[in-house]
């Protein structure tokens, strides 16, 4: 599914392709020859084809073909500036994993924030376009994007209030669009440092890898920037998330050309930014489309031991996840454990909280269930209506049970901050 809303980009163009094909074979050529050069990196071959489609325009003049040729000009441009400031990395590994679902494969320990499934977003009327979508350690941020009145991604965040309910999500600012989509967040815990993927202006082609600072002051996003080579390429990136406790990093993308699968590299973080000296290089474009993991490492660094040591980080969040919660409280702590809490009282009454929000999840999984099942059912027959009055009865104690989980909230506040 990923793999395919990314797709739809080049969708659009082999259609113009097929367009300018129509009135000249030889011109849709010479475009997609250029094309296929710039995919593999040679961009001389690609500007010389770029050339000779140009001059065939100025004897057959077609509006779609000058615009095309001029966004694939701007893309071979800043693919071609960004060689001389290729990042210097050292790439721990690649793993191929299915395009459907590659967050999961992103081992980040719970500190770091959550990606969570694309449905998570549980905010009445919101659709999810993420391939994930991201929450903050605490759970009270949740980041995701979603189609503006323009038809454009666009990132929405909303924050959760001291109550337990979400504020109107709001859109984090068209800085970041660039006259593009931007989709896929992921947020620094500074809360102020956040990539993203966009095919805006500022991408070498398909969706590249963003970040963007946000003024303190003001809370708007300052103009984001590329992340250039080695992680962004003529192909899409999908996402880049980082652990930046223990210096670790992932990104994602298609570039392999793998049938329903991406590529996830994992790699160590720099604190000062390192860029190869293209004069040094033999072979800078082999670099920066990452040709080869192994002349990016360290002799001297036993990787499996950092693979091993990212496994047992992830394997001991998995095995604390179940008996711990997040329960934002007021001026920013946030209670993980029972013990957390100082007032008895509260300890008492997250107890009933904790016992309560697992009869509301168990209702909402029934829920989902039953709709399913409902839209399977032949709608002329009476068990659709009776399975459409269990829906609304049970949509009724939901309900119900809300309103007691937001009271219940409120009495576990009021005790702890009253002790």
């Amino acid at each position: 599914m990923a793999k395919i809303a990314y797709n739809i980009k080049y969708k659009c163009i082999i259609g113009t392709l097929v367009f300018l094909a129509g009135s000249s074979f030889a011109k849709a050529d010479l475009l997609s020859d250029g094309r296929r050069a710039f995919m593999n990196y040679d961009f001389q071959l690609a500007s010389e084809f770029y050339d000779k489609f140009e001059k065939t325009l100025k004897k057959s003049p077609n509006i779609a073909g000058e615009e095309l040729l001029e966004k694939y000009r701007q893309q071979l441009e800043i693919a071609e500036n960004s060689l001389e400031n290729v990042q210097k990395i050292e790439i721990i590994d690649r793993i191929d994993v299915p395009a459907a679902d590659f967050f999961k494969y992103i081992k980040l320990p719970a500190n770091s924030g959550k990606l969570l499934n694309p449905d998570a977003i549980i905010l009445k009327n919101r659709h999810n376009l993420s391939d994930f979508a991201f929450s903050t350690e605490a759970g009270d941020v949740l980041l995701w994007s979603e189609n503006n009145d323009d038809s454009k991604e666009v990132i929405m965040q909303s924050e959760r209030l001291m109550d337990g309910s979400w504020e109107s999500p709001v859109n984090v600012g068209e800085v970041l669009n660039d006259g593009g989509n931007a989709r896929n967040p992921f947020m620094l815990t500074d809360g102020l440092t956040l990539y993203f993927s966009s095919d805006g202006e500022g991408s070498m082609g398909g969706y590249d890898l963003f970040v963007a600072t946000k003024d303190s002051g003001t809370g708007e996003f300052r103009q984001p920037m590329a992340l250039g080579y080695p992680f962004n390429s003529p192909f899409n990136e999908y996402m880049l998330a980082i652990d930046e406790d223990n210096g670790i990093g992932w990104w994602v993308t298609d570039r392999n050309g793998l049938d329903d699968q991406v590529s996830v590299y994992i790699f160590k973080t720099n604190d000062v930014r390192k860029n190869y000296i293209q004069e040094d290089e033999e072979d800078i474009v082999a670099l920066a489309r990452v040709e080869d993991i192994s002349v990016t490492q360290n002799p001297d660094t036993d990787y499996s031991k950092i693979l091993r040591d990212i496994d047992s980080r992830y394997i001991q969040t998995k095995a604390t996840a179940a008996s711990d919660f997040i329960f934002p409280m007021q001026g920013g702590r946030v209670a993980k454990r029972l013990s957390d809490f100082r007032s008895a009282a509260a300890k008492r009454n997250m107890q009933q909280y904790l016992q309560a929000l697992d009869e509301h999840n168990a209702l909402e999984k029934k829920l989902t269930e039953l709709r399913k099942q409902y839209h399977k059912t032949d709608k002329k027959k009476g068990s659709a209506t009776a399975l459409k009055n269990q829906i609304l009865e049970l949509e009724k104690q939901r309900d119900w049970q809300s309103d007691r989980l937001k009271k219940m909230r409120n009495t576990i506040i009021t005790a702890e901050t009253n002790n």
